[in-house]
């Protein structure tokens, strides 16, 4: 998480939200992605959907099994379908977003156990370095992650 910190600090160096977010297969980083990659369309460019599109490319796969993504914030649905779709097995995140989070929000889309044409959902942890990412988000005065 400590990573997904720098990388968050990245992004807030070049005037984006500051999210970064990391994905670890055995024990190793295999990809990471910051909020506002240029690599991406602007409403696409998440830090999570950054970081599963490297992982893929990396792994040559869309199936991400075993694999943990790590994140500043709270994935959003978008983020949340992704990460369903690519079979990732668990998520680390640090801040829990209000009304658009895929796990705490009234659609919890991420830990949604009853949609039957998706994928298992993976195992979720949240509120890992909580304060600091809060702060790196709060020093902006973001409440959470503007969409």
């Amino acid at each position: 998480m400590r990573r997904c910190l720098e990388l968050a600090a990245i992004a807030k160096s070049n005037g984006k939200t500051p999210v970064g977010s990391l994905i670890v297969k055995d024990e190793k980083i295999i990809a990471e992605g910051i909020e506002g990659t240029d690599d991406l369309p602007f409403l696409l460019a998440h830090a999570e959907v950054a970081a599963v599109l490297n992982a893929a490319a990396y792994t040559g796969s869309n199936d991400l099994s075993g694999c943990c993504l790590y994140t500043t914030v709270e994935p959003c649905f978008m983020c949340s379908y992704l990460i369903r779709r690519t079979r990732i097995s668990r998520v680390i995140f640090g801040v829990r977003t209000s009304g658009t989070g895929g796990v705490s929000s009234d659609y919890p889309l991420l830990t949604a156990e009853d949609i039957s044409q998706w994928p298992s959902p993976p195992s979720v942890t949240g509120d890992v370095l909580k304060e600091a990412c809060s702060a790196l988000l709060s020093k902006e005065g973001i409440s959470e992650r503007k969409s």
